[in-house]
């Protein structure tokens, strides 16, 4: 009786073990697969900001004789806009690839991409200068508390606790 115990423990045990490998071997193929996919997206993104700025750079000699926005006006916002993508891209995809390497996600670096996103959104609202005062402030409190709780969350990170350890002998 007890023998068939451990063999049906040993059984699920195993049956167990090989879920659980098969599952680690699909999300190493699957990181394997998203990798490309996200060098693509960034080359694209920086090819599109490259192009935004050699369209752009004919416009710059031509000025606007009334207050209206001109087109090179616009030109720059997209491609101020465009730049500030690429740079959420590599945040983003820096999440992703230490996720890719260790296995775990840290909150400062998920909020990293946040406050970089909602930079992005405050600069772009004051570049393109139709904004109003609440959705500046607005922003600002969520940059505020953005940038708050990544200090938080670095000063009680697991590596930080780990790095004040001494270390044993």
């Amino acid at each position: 009786m007890l023998d068939q115990e451990d063999t049906e423990n040993s059984v699920q045990t195993g049956i167990r073990n090989l879920v659980f490998r098969l599952y680690d071997r699909a999300v190493d193929l699957i990181i394997l697969g998203v990798i490309p996919l996200m060098l693509i997206a960034l080359v694209f993104a920086f090819t599109e900001a490259i192009i935004g700025t050699t369209h752009m750079l004919p416009l710059l000699h031509s000025v606007a004789s009334d207050d209206t926005v001109s087109p090179d006006e616009v030109a720059l916002r997209m491609l101020v806009a465009r730049v500030l993508d690429v740079v959420i891209l590599i945040e983003l995809f820096n999440t992703f690839m230490e996720y890719a390497r260790t296995r775990h996600i840290r909150l400062s670096n998920l909020l990293d991409v946040t406050i970089v996103f909602a930079l992005r959104e405050t600069l772009i609202k004051l570049y393109a200068q139709n904004f109003s005062s609440t959705d500046i402030i607005a922003l600002c409190v969520v940059v505020i508390v953005l940038v708050i709780a990544r200090s938080i969350a670095t000063r009680f990170s697991q590596d930080h606790d780990l790095s004040k350890r001494p270390l044993k002998k």
